[in-house]
């Protein structure tokens, strides 16, 4: 027997058991049985079918009575709890007027600099001093790991204050050697430059930001480089210089001189990646071109040398290739891609 509070009621065992199936993602949609995403297909974890009544009850529940004032408003809302070092990113929506919801899970350890298969030597651009580091890739290239995983290499070895800005959190940091404040947009302040703006203030050497957002985000993160702290910044690019030239016209033209003056003095480096998939169907590994301050040179439209590289995605490609780890058509593919 269920009533309208059931849902409301299993929630969080229907979280856990997602988490417990190392599944992504719980949908809640009336007409349908709780849903989970494991291994990429959606599964029943409950054996009742939802009603739009239980899942408006949860919504309440999450959000409070200004649930049916704020969804018109905005057309969702969105909120994040934890779960241990799990975090639970809960959409509230409607389709046919009718609630629905979607809670996405992020977190779990985060990955060694080794893991991800990064250079040791990318940590030359880690030491707390004032500067930018973008850290690139197209959509779902794995670049979000590879940013906490650089993070987290410095919490883990300098002593420092480390703030972060995400929308949502990603990762939980873990107490280490470094401070470590995770603020997340919409839960810490509503826009991503009031929060940047909000966690300077906080004293931080280490600034972490999800991705620029805006004209204020970007100006908050130069600023920022400029003025003692390592300013480290999530960009969505296919190589280095369309990273670079993502930041510059994220201002307005009118901006763009002032955009590249500072970045020609504060630019720390870029790292860029592609995914490898495996012969298994079932792996992907990163391979990495990581460019010092040589990157500058993108900024005016120049190439850096060879010499400036820290690492090369084609090098990584060919380890791969010739471990037979990977097959030669999925490693001529990537060096299309990185244009080796």
């Amino acid at each position: 027997m269920t009533d309208h509070t059931t849902a409301w009621e299993r929630f969080d065992d229907w979280i856990k058991k997602v988490i417990e199936l190392r599944g992504t993602d719980l949908h809640l949609v009336p007409g349908y049985k709780p849903m989970a995403r494991v291994d990429g297909e959606l599964q029943p974890i409950d054996d009742f079918v939802l009603n739009a009544e239980q899942t408006h009850w949860v919504g309440i529940s999450l959000f409070g009575n200004s649930v049916m004032h704020d969804l018109g408003y905005q057309g969702h809302m969105q909120k994040t709890r934890t779960y241990g070092d799990t975090v639970a990113d809960i959409t509230l929506a409607t389709a046919g007027g009718e609630k629905t919801v979607v809670v996405r899970l992020h977190g779990g350890k985060i990955p060694t600099l080794e893991e991800v298969g990064l250079s040791e030597r990318v940590t030359e651009l880690l030491s707390p001093t004032a500067g930018i580091l973008l850290v690139a890739g197209p959509h779902s290239s794995g670049k979000t790991t590879t940013l906490y995983a650089l993070v987290d290499w410095i919490n883990r070895n300098s002593n420092v204050k480390i703030c972060t800005v995400e929308r949502p959190r990603w990762h939980l940091f873990q107490p280490a050697k470094a401070l470590v404040q995770q603020h997340e947009v919409g839960l810490d302040g509503q826009t991503a430059a009031a929060v940047i703006t909000s966690a300077l203030r906080q004293a931080p050497n280490v600034l972490m930001l999800g991705e620029i957002e805006d004209f204020e985000s970007l100006g908050a993160a130069l600023g920022a480089a400029e003025t003692g702290h390592l300013v480290i910044v999530q960009v969505h690019a296919v190589d280095a210089a369309d990273a670079i030239q993502r930041i510059i016209e994220a201002a307005p033209e009118s901006m763009h001189a002032q955009v590249k003056r500072q970045l020609a003095e504060t630019l720390r480096g870029v790292t860029v990646q592609r995914l490898a998939r495996h012969k298994d169907g079932r792996r992907r590994t990163a391979v990495y071109d990581i460019i010092g301050e040589g990157a500058r040179k993108f900024i005016d439209g120049g190439k850096p040398d060879a010499g400036f590289y820290i690492s090369r995605a084609q090098d990584g490609i060919k380890q791969l290739e010739d471990a037979g780890s990977i097959s030669k058509e999925e490693a001529e593919r990537l060096r299309r891609e990185v244009g080796a």
